[in-house]
């Protein structure tokens, strides 16, 4: 175990700690909890900034942190969407489309991964740098949800849905990116072609010729060298 890896076990224990939190707010509006909430999603945001300077300065990579690391982070921003498309007198209410859109494209990578997976045996993931964007801008969507619902952040809840365009906008543009490169990947598996008998057999169905129309073909060319005779 790296300290990266252990940075990012700590974030994932403060996910519920958000989001019991968020949901006591949003419920009872509590000022102990919505600092709690606050308190929660910043560590996380920060820590994870910190796990991945350590990983790259010390050389600490691993592939359990190549898992932990975006596992905590998609589990911080589905949790934060998810609470904030309550509605709530407390919360801002994201809009539906922008829900519709990101869990969407999640649905949509988590069934790639396990259909390449199961044929290629590995996925090949490189990320992209909208995919980059995007993730940040669903980030700054909770973080503006949360934060701008008290005044001692001067955030207004009117620029919220300027963000939640652009998160949209980007989260929709990976889909157009992923999925030429998902399809790429299962066109080079040997499982995709058509298989050896299959082949021989449409091969032979190729040249298989109705006996009735060989007789009737025969049978023309007789008549025409009768009449010519």
């Amino acid at each position: 175990m790296t300290i990266p890896n252990y940075i990012s076990i700590f974030r994932l224990m403060l996910v519920p700690v958000f989001v019991i939190s968020l949901l006591d707010f949003a419920d009872t509006g509590t000022e102990l909890s919505w600092w709690t909430a606050v308190g929660a999603f910043l560590v996380a945001v920060v820590s994870d900034g910190v796990d991945g300077y350590i990983a790259r300065r010390f050389k600490q990579r691993s592939e359990l942190g190549a898992f932990l690391d975006p596992m905590a982070d998609k589990l911080l921003l589905v949790s934060g969407l998810v609470v904030l498309s309550f509605s709530s007198e407390h919360l801002p209410q994201l809009p539906v489309w922008m829900i519709g859109m990101v869990f969407g494209r999640d649905l949509f990578l988590l069934l790639g991964f396990f259909v390449i997976t199961h044929w290629c045996g590995k996925m090949k993931i490189q990320p992209h740098f909208i995919s980059k964007c995007a993730t940040v801008l669903q980030m700054f969507v909770v973080a503006w949800g949360v934060l701008g619902v008290e005044d001692q952040f001067g955030l207004e809840t009117d620029w919220l849905f300027w963000w939640c365009l652009a998160a949209t906008v980007c989260t929709g543009t990976t889909f157009l990116i992923y999925f030429p490169a998902g399809m790429k990947q299962l066109k080079a598996v040997p499982a995709s072609a058509p298989s050896t008998d299959q082949s021989r057999r449409l091969v032979r169905m190729d040249f298989e010729v109705d006996p009735t129309t060989i007789a009737g073909d025969w049978k023309s060319a007789r008549d025409e060298k009768d009449e010519g005779t």
